[in-house]
């Protein structure tokens, strides 16, 4: 995770731009369009998605505050390829990415952690295709759940709650599926009890048991 401590003065620079909201289901940034700076979301959240050729959605990863987005553009200029939408109502601040640059430059401690949290993403990307790929849609439904859990999710004492509601759209692109087979596979786990809705709040009883469903 993000060290907010290390990063504080990078908030701060952010204070001197302009706030933009924007709404649910709004556009951020589109694929393979430039963007018109990095973004620093301190509210909501932001979905990271692709399409295929034949139009199927997959998401990659939702964004939370304290979240900078497109880093790797910034740094090495790679062409962004991915669409950022906003999953809620965001709010996010804008900087020109020459005057980013330009402030983290000589900042080793701000690259450090930036690149670290940039790792850490790929990693549980990395984990999440392998799911994708290896495992049938079940699995891969559960395996989308725990990276909501860990992300999104509080622990209550009484399991972990997050208090969002992802619907079964958001859970089908985030494994790859079709809603319809999302549905079904969320309905064995509710079933089960490993899951559970409760008005707009997601509750998981036991990690361990839903953990315990990958084997």
């Amino acid at each position: 995770m993000i060290n907010k401590l290390k990063l504080k003065d990078f908030e701060t620079f952010y204070e001197q731009f302009t706030v933009r909201d924007y709404k649910k289901g709004e556009m951020l940034i589109r694929a393979d369009d430039d963007p018109q700076g990095i973004f620093c979301l301190t509210k909501g959240y932001v979905r990271q998605y692709t399409i295929s050729k034949a139009g199927f959605e997959l998401t990659l990863h939702i964004l939370k505050p304290i979240s900078y987005f497109p880093m790797v553009w910034a740094i090495n200029g790679t062409p962004n390829v991915y669409f950022f939408e906003a999953l809620t109502e965001v709010q996010v601040g804008r900087a020109p990415k020459d005057k980013v640059v330009n402030f983290i430059k000589d900042k080793p401690t701000i690259i450090f952690e930036l690149m670290s949290e940039l790792l850490e993403d790929y990693a549980e990307t990395l984990t999440r295709m392998e799911h994708l790929v290896f495992s049938d849609a079940y699995r891969r439904v559960i395996s989308v759940l725990l990276y909501i859990a860990k992300h999104f999710g509080e622990d209550k004492g009484k399991g972990v709650v997050v208090n969002h509601r992802f619907t079964q759209q958001d859970i089908a692109t985030l494994v790859g599926v079709a809603r319809e087979t999302a549905s079904i596979e969320m309905g064995k786990l509710e079933e089960k009890g490993l899951v559970k809705y409760v008005g707009r709040v997601m509750l998981f009883e036991s990690i361990n048991r839903l953990e315990s469903e990958l084997f």
